[in-house]
This record gives C-alpha cells, structure tokens and sequence, in this order.
C-alpha cells in the first residue's frame, strides 16, 4: 500500500510540472525509482515514530503538509542527479526539478533546496518554516520540526563553496532552532527548541537553552462590592 500510494503522489507531482511523454521518460529512470523507495521509507519511518498518526500511512501521506516537502524533495533531487548523469544541455530537466521543489515548498511551506543532500528515513514533523540550504547534509534516520533553518552564516554574497550546515546520522532538532554555517552536528545528537547554533556539536551531545519563567500571582481586587445604589 505505501508503495502504491507514494508512485501515484510522485506521478501528480510530475504531471502538474511537465509533458506526459517527459512524465513517463522520469518514471522510468533508475533516479526515479530509488527516490521512489526513499519516499516510501521515510513515509514507513514517520508512520512508526509520530503516535499522532496512529500508524497511519494514508494519513501522512495525504494529511499532511510536511510528508510532501519531502516527498517533492526526493523528487527534485532524483531529478537532478537525472540530469547529471544524461547531461542536459539545455537544462529542460533541471527546469523540471526547479517546478516540483516549488510546487512541494507551495503545498507544505518548507523550503527544501534540491540541491541538499539527506539521508535515509528522514522525517521532517509540523515543518512550516523550515528552510534547509543548499549545501546542508543530513544523515540518516533524523527528525526535525517546524521552523528549523540549516541556513548560511551570512546574508547577501555567501560563498559558493560549502556554506550549510552538515547533520549526522540520528540527530534530532526542535522546533524554530538555527543552525548556521558549515558546521558539523554530530551523530545522536539532541537540540532543543529555539537553540541558535554556530559551532560544531560533538556526537551524543544534548543541546538546551536554559530560560527563566517567572510568575507573579494576581492580587486580589481591594474595590468595594458594588451596590445597586452606585448605578443610578
């Protein structure tokens, strides 16, 4: 069923991007298939890990918006490396994989370059707002949430080389957390929510930021009852 579900997901995305005869000449490329197989992975592996989803396949794959920033992800960059490796002079193929980053960042509000490199299982949960770099790195079996930016330590006129941040195999970052530059995020590693980061993290670290919350209990009202004399 996961399978089925993913090739028809692709299919529509294909479809809305470019001609029927380009559709069935990606289909059926190797890139297209091993995408194919990651989709339906990291569909298996969000269904195993999210007790929202209550296991539900279907669920994710048409519910929810972060699921398809993925899948058009694995999508853009199949096609790609597609154009690598037949060469595409007149980058008609590259153009293709420009609309499916597109349509996927439109329908799920998570920017992922195609261009980016993430491994396998890969779950990205609640992931409005997340913007993932160019030359960022994921390894394998990472989760990440919402608003989280692998983004450039500058602003305008970065270099061309590497620029993003590199994360290893298991990592787990939370909810509107930065992580800026070239910096490597070691294996195992843990990041809280809205942590910024500029510096290496060694493996099997845990990232927090530690906060104050302060409260002040109401004082109780010191006004006189109010009587119907004091209306008139």
């Amino acid at each position: 069923m996961p399978k089925k579900i993913v090739q028809n997901l692709l299919r529509a995305a294909l479809m809305e991007c470019c001609s029927p005869a380009r559709v069935n000449k990606i289909a059926t490329h190797a890139q297209y298939v091993a995408a194919a197989r990651a989709a339906e992975h990291d569909l298996n592996c969000f269904a195993a890990k999210d007790p929202a989803s209550r296991g539900s396949v279907e669920d994710i794959a048409f519910g929810y918006s972060s699921y398809k920033a993925v899948l058009h992800y694995r999508l853009a960059h199949a096609i790609l490396d597609m154009a690598s490796l037949d060469r595409d002079p007149d980058r008609e193929i590259e153009s293709v994989a420009i609309l499916v980053s597109a349509r996927g960042k439109l329908l799920s509000g998570a920017e992922i370059h195609p261009r980016c490199h993430i491994g396998q299982r890969f779950v990205l949960d609640h992931g409005w707002g997340t913007v993932i770099g160019e030359t960022s790195r994921i390894g394998d079996d990472c989760y990440i949430l919402g608003g989280v930016v692998l983004g450039a330590a500058g602003i305008s006129a970065n270099p061309s080389g590497k620029r993003h941040p590199t994360l290893g195999h298991r990592a787990e970052v939370g909810a509107f957390t930065r992580i800026f530059g070239d910096v490597v995020i070691g294996d195992d590693v843990f990041i809280s929510p809205h942590c910024v980061i500029t510096e290496d993290i060694p493996s099997d670290s845990i990232v927090t930021l530690k906060s104050a919350l302060q409260l002040t209990r109401k004082k109780k009202s010191q006004r006189p009852a109010t009587t119907l004399l004091d209306l008139f």
